[in-house]
């Protein structure tokens, strides 16, 4: 797979027939756990109407993990959506974040509006204060391990038969697998988060996406960004936990195409 000039590993995905050119890039941003293979459900509905790229997390996949002591920043992560925004040539992209992923995207589209031609978010905040249940993840590694903190989380984003068992099986590989520097380092930056304020000037236009039950973050939160952001609109999805994007990836998709389609037109 190709790399960007700061190594984050990309791919790039047009499955659009010959004769249809309309339809800006979506860029796909994941959260903490994961790669760019959680989207891989989502690739063939959104790819048929517009170029995708999904691109592994810094600290994730096949792109870069900073050492144990690296200082994370926002500002680095949005540097980094920013840069495989840039490799599809578009003036302008679409970007579809999860969780972590999605409040990258709303800070990138603050720093950067011209950049995005809309935002969609699912399970995702734009503040750490109120985000429940990532307080005891160092004390669970430290003292358990990964086996042990990826089964919590796996019990966290699934209900029992939310998905294919062999789905369940792939996305608990990845996640026990990952690095859990970068783990506890995306956390703690996105405790500390609050882009509040800042959302009341937000100027692109905002799909959010909320599951029911999420034992991280809540409706409300939803509530609040709706509030605050005059051009948005709030779907809360029954009956789902924080893997919301993994378990309903197909629906989930459809109503992004949806959402864009009516942006674009």
């Amino acid at each position: 797979m190709p790399k960007t000039a700061r190594g984050l590993n990309y791919l790039a995905t047009d499955l659009r027939p010959p004769w249809r050119t309309s339809g800006l890039p979506v860029v796909f941003h994941h959260g903490i756990g994961t790669n760019l293979g959680v989207w891989s459900e989502w690739v063939p509905i959104v790819a048929a109407r517009h170029p995708v790229v999904r691109f592994d997390t810094r600290g994730f996949g096949q792109s870069p993990v900073p050492p144990a002591g690296h200082r994370w920043t926002f500002d680095e992560m949005i540097d980094d959506l920013l840069e495989v925004a840039a490799t599809t040539g578009a003036e302008k992209v679409h970007v579809m974040g999860e969780s972590i992923g999605g409040t990258i995207a709303l800070a990138a589209a603050l720093k950067a509006p011209e950049r995005f031609a809309s935002v969609a978010v699912s399970n995702a905040s734009h503040r750490g204060p109120g985000i429940t249940n990532i307080q005891g993840w160092r004390q669970t590694f430290e003292s358990q391990g990964n086996t042990a903190w990826n089964a919590e989380m796996m019990a966290n984003r699934f209900f029992a038969g939310a998905a294919d068992p062999a789905a369940l099986r792939w996305f608990a590989e990845v996640q026990e697998a990952s690095d859990r520097h970068a783990v506890l380092a995306l956390a703690a930056l996105l405790a500390g988060a609050d882009l509040s304020d800042a959302l009341r000037d937000f100027r692109v236009p905002l799909s959010i996406t909320l599951p029911d039950s999420s034992p991280f973050i809540t409706p409300s939160h939803g509530a609040e960004m709706r509030a605050l952001v005059p051009n948005s609109r709030l779907r809360i999805v029954p009956h789902a936990k924080h893997g919301l994007p993994f378990s309903h990836a197909r629906s989930e998709a459809e109503h992004l195409v949806a959402f864009l389609a009516e942006i674009e037109s």
